[in-house]
């Protein structure tokens, strides 16, 4: 089995073990995912496609442990070298996408490590710095559909940014 099938078979159980520190009969507090991705196991030909699998397969394991669960994928970076990220929000009923590129509010960031050895774990240095990352994302790119997509790998360019509107 290569690491890609590796990784993506543990993301289940990962998953459900965080879920169920949580009381099953109390919705989920609203939390903040980050998924911390190997490069190696994308198709960097069809990285857009190639990382929703992952996601997809974060959000169905946690649709079928927390039913109740919105969940929404915010963002996705593309680095050089070994990771790559995408960001989740679950149960930000606070979110607004009109009004994200002015949100600073933090909530909790949980990172989840994908690697043969997956692991997920609290990372609170990053709540304030992911929250002023995604609002500047909003920002810069306008009114693009989520995830917004930043290429790091390459030049950047953005056609509309929302501060050129005001």
């Amino acid at each position: 089995m290569g690491d890609h099938a590796l990784i993506i078979g543990k993301i289940h159980e990962t998953m459900r073990n965080f879920l169920n520190r949580y009381d099953s009969l109390t919705p989920i507090t609203p939390i903040r995912i980050v998924g911390d991705t190997p490069n190696s196991i994308l198709d960097h030909s069809e990285f857009l496609k190639s990382i929703n699998a992952i996601v997809e397969e974060v959000k169905n394991t946690v649709s079928t442990c927390r039913p109740d669960a919105e969940i929404r994928w915010v963002a996705v970076s593309k680095f050089e070298g070994r990771h790559s990220f995408f960001v989740l929000d679950i149960n930000n009923a606070g979110y607004d996408y009109e009004s994200a590129h002015m949100c600073l509010a933090k909530l909790p960031v949980y990172v989840l490590r994908l690697s043969r050895k997956p692991k997920i774990f609290r990372h609170e240095p990053q709540d304030e710095k992911l929250a002023e990352k995604l609002a500047q994302m909003h920002n810069l790119h306008g009114r693009d559909p989520l995830p917004l997509f930043d290429d790091h790998t390459q030049p950047r360019v953005y056609d509309s940014p929302r501060d050129l509107w005001t």
